[in-house]
């Protein structure tokens, strides 16, 4: 470690204490001797008063801060805080460099902190989340930690297009599709809930209804198409003349005519229904024009393979309807 020099681009107080920690380190202990050998490390462009006459810390930090260069320093330390971006990096990093800027221009206003910090990342997500979440807040502290904890939760939200598997709460197996035909009904590419892993079969992606959507997350509100990213077709109710193989409710289907039955998320957690975003491990429901997918214990057989029912109904919502959606 080198000896710092004092120029005018960082704090005083900062500047101090490394100077401090290098005598300490070198076994000077003496504060008289640690003061002197800070006034000479202040560069010579830098013209202190009645420097000579300093005889503690805390006057020489006083003196620094009225010469112009700390005005200078404050005002770029500011700009840096108004220009910042989380760019999606360590957050425990990016937060640390906040706070250090935050020290420098020595703020510690909860209103001007929140708002650096919303024009610091540009996610509807984030915004509306942590808007929401520091309201009524003026510990510095918590906001920096609410700020963690919402782009953790970014992580967590459900985007169209992206792969997304399904578990039938009540028997642990994924909503599924593949490459085979009912044989009976509408001789359609066969719905089913299969493995109690997301195999292949059990991959989905969810795109909006509304073309011009300009944000990615999925929301409660969105209606959605749900495709099977496999074979690439779309996820229908089927016609309501053809019954489902076993218990004859509606039959399930996927096929690549047309854009597919219109789907909408129903969040089945009564003390988290008001919540905006759909994420990873909600329980939902998957209502399509009044109808309800289920599925349940009873099985059909194609050749020699047996598949676990999915349904679609319009009775009474329970167990059978719920489904936990995970990110794959």
């Amino acid at each position: 470690m080198d000896l710092p020099k004092y120029t005018g681009t960082i704090h005083p107080e900062e500047w101090v204490k490394q100077v401090q920690i290098y005598c300490y380190l070198k076994g000077i202990e003496n504060e008289e001797k640690i003061i002197k050998i800070s006034k000479l490390m202040i560069d010579s462009t830098i013209i202190i008063p009645n420097v000579d006459k300093i005889n503690s810390f805390e006057e020489l930090i006083k003196a620094l801060k009225l010469h112009s260069t700390f005005s200078v320093y404050k005002n770029s330390c500011k700009r840096k805080l108004q220009l910042i971006k989380y760019e999606k990096e360590d957050v425990a990093t990016f937060l640390a460099n906040f706070r250090s800027l935050c020290n420098w221009v020595e703020t510690s206003d909860h209103k001007e902190i929140i708002t650096m910090l919303i024009n610091s990342y540009s996610n509807y997500f984030f915004k509306d989340e942590f808007i929401k979440r520091v309201y009524g807040i003026n510990s510095v502290d918590e906001i920096f930690k609410i700020f963690s904890e919402v782009v953790f939760d970014e992580l967590k939200i459900i985007k169209f297009e992206s792969s997304i598997a399904l578990k039938h709460v009540a028997t642990g197996k994924y909503l599924s599709s593949c490459n085979v035909n009912y044989k009976t009904g509408s001789r359609k590419q066969v719905v089913f809930a299969g493995e109690e892993f997301p195999d292949g079969n059990a991959l989905w992606y969810a795109t909006c209804t509304v073309t011009n959507h300009n944000y990615h997350h999925c929301t409660y509100d969105d209606s959605f198409y749900l495709t099977h990213k496999v074979t690439g077709k779309k996820l229908y109710k089927s016609n309501s003349i053809y019954e489902s193989p076993t218990t004859g409710h509606a039959e399930v289907i996927c096929e690549s005519v047309g854009k597919g039955d219109s789907l909408n998320w129903i969040n089945t957690n009564t003390t988290k229904n008001n919540a905006p975003y759909v994420k990873a491990k909600d329980v939902i429901t998957l209502n399509c024009g009044g109808y309800i997918f289920r599925s349940h214990d009873f099985t059909f057989t194609i050749g020699n393979k047996t598949f676990q029912e999915a349904v679609c109904h319009k009775e009474r919502i329970g167990g059978n309807d719920e489904w936990q959606i995970e990110i794959v």
